[in-house]
């Protein structure tokens, strides 16, 4: 018997007894499978093609181009439709452009390719209605991913790493209807893709040697070895410095951390679920009782948060840790009538010791015009919010949550605004700006509906207007031309603020 059989069998083996420990799969499930044409990938396709018989799964392969390498990138997706055609299997295949999407969102091509890929599972999920899509997370990935997280300096979720099974948020808009009583179950799953990964537990070196006794070719990724992605770094250099000067089995000592980490979130969910429904039980509907909840430990109390604000709908993957520490000011400071903007328009109110979401659906107010005192402050009463105008050195580099989000802050250029007036107004439909960094013109109507930004909210956010020209958008770029250059001692710094 070859080594490299072997091998194989125990590959199999440690990928039933994840699937059959962590509930990954049921008989007779289809399965929709992400193959990039990589090595992991076509490892899972071929190890659940092989187990599909006796569960009785039935598979379909997909593949998304990202845009990123020309021919390359084309001759990846012909070698997957064609291995899913040699081996009978319904193949998907589809093309984005992830540069674009991450110059328009102002992300990473590393966060706009995992977005546009989930988004790509997910359409295929329900078209094909597939209960999961399986993809191909290692051990050596999830190690990679502890270290990423860690260096992030994110808490206990991040520093589990990847889970078995993950329910990845389909983006459904945050000031929709709220959830129904098995959402507030299950938070995110009604309107998410269940993510399973078989492979978690299973090293790259198992997995070639697991290739190479089947005679199985692979596509390598040229990407794969560019240091300008970070998680490349961290597996070609981090980690193998690591292994050098501070501990060989540093990947075992990531995974058993993760590991430990898992189990401890999940106890510390549990608890984090009861103080909620203790908080809940004092006032009706969806409010939190701030006054119950600020007698906790400040660790309860932001897990708490986190929780309530799943259950009301929202996607956390767009509320950070500064978000959630607003909200615990929130419930500590004892003065009612403050309030916080989240993402995509919604508010979190303190009325009294309560906390509640507020999605507005009113009719929008009345159109309105300040003039803004440079330097000073504009107050739009109406509008519930505040404008600071000051002249200051320096450029405002932070990244805003969403349209429409406050606190937000932009830098305008002096040379070009030469002190002439600045109105804050409402927008008006017909309304268009050359946002930064974008190739001319854009409708704000196209704006805030690229940003899920509810239409009480539109009507209520001031837009930054010179002669006729808009300028800024609170939580989106400045205009083109107004940027502030390299040499440029002073800047216009303006900031709006609920």
């Amino acid at each position: 018997m070859g080594v490299c059989f072997v091998f194989a069998i125990m590959l199999l083996h440690d990928v039933i007894q994840t699937i059959r420990r962590h509930k990954l799969l049921t008989r007779g499930e289809h399965i929709l499978i992400g193959v990039s044409g990589g090595a992991d990938s076509v490892a899972l396709l071929a190890v659940l093609r092989r187990l599909a018989p006796a569960w009785k799964l039935r598979l379909t392969v997909a593949h998304l181009n990202h845009g990123l390498r020309g021919a390359a990138a084309a001759a990846d997706a012909a070698f997957v439709a064609g291995l899913a055609r040699r081996w009978k299997l319904e193949f998907v295949g589809a093309k984005v452009n992830v540069p674009l999407q991450a110059q328009r969102l102002g992300i990473s091509l590393e966060m706009a390719g995992r977005a546009a890929r989930y988004r790509f599972f997910a359409r295929v999920a329900r078209a094909r209605h597939c209960a999961a899509v399986a993809t191909a997370h290692t051990a050596d990935d999830q190690a990679e991913t502890i270290l990423l997280n860690l260096a992030r300096g994110a808490g206990t979720a991040g520093l589990a790493g990847i889970p078995y099974v993950g329910w990845h948020a389909l983006k459904f808009p945050p000031y929709a209807d709220p959830p129904s009583a098995e959402s507030a179950a299950h938070p995110s799953r009604p309107a998410a893709l269940k993510v399973v990964r078989p492979l978690r537990d299973v090293g790259r070196a198992s997995i070639e040697r697991f290739l190479a006794r089947d005679r199985l070719a692979w596509c390598e990724d040229a990407t794969n070895a560019d240091p300008a992605f970070l998680r490349n770094r961290v597996r070609h250099e981090v980690l193998p410095f690591l292994e050098k000067r501070l501990n060989p089995g540093i990947r075992l000592a990531l995974l058993r951390a993760g590991d430990i980490l898992t189990k401890e979130n999940e106890w510390l969910n549990v608890l984090a679920e009861e103080i909620l429904g203790q908080c809940r039980r004092a006032v009706a509907g969806q409010a939190l009782d701030a006054g119950r909840l600020r007698d906790f430990p400040v660790a309860a109390r932001r897990r708490v948060l986190r929780r309530w604000l799943e259950t009301g709908g929202l996607d956390m993957e767009t509320l950070g840790f500064d978000v959630i520490e607003r909200l615990d000011n929130l419930v500590t400071d004892r003065r009612g009538g403050r309030a916080a903007t989240l993402s995509g328009g919604v508010t979190v109110l303190r009325a009294g010791a309560n906390l509640t979401l507020s999605r507005e659906n009113h009719p929008p107010v009345r159109e309105f015009s300040a003039l803004l005192a440079v330097p000073g402050q504009t107050r739009l009463p109406h509008q519930g919010g505040v404008i600071t105008a000051r002249i200051a050195p320096g450029i405002i580099k932070e990244r805003p949550e969403a349209v429409g989000a406050l606190p937000a802050r932009a830098s305008l250029s002096l040379r070009v605004w030469r002190k002439r007036r600045l109105l804050a107004r409402s927008w008006k439909p017909g309304d268009r700006m050359r946002p930064l960094g974008m190739q001319g013109t854009k409708k704000l109507q196209d704006i805030f509906s690229d940003g899920k930004v509810p239409p009480a909210l539109r009507h209520k956010l001031p837009v930054i207007e010179c002669r006729g020209e808009i300028v800024w958008i609170p939580g989106f770029r400045i205009a083109q031309g107004w940027e502030v250059r390299p040499g440029e001692p002073l800047a216009l710094q303006l900031a709006v603020e609920p």
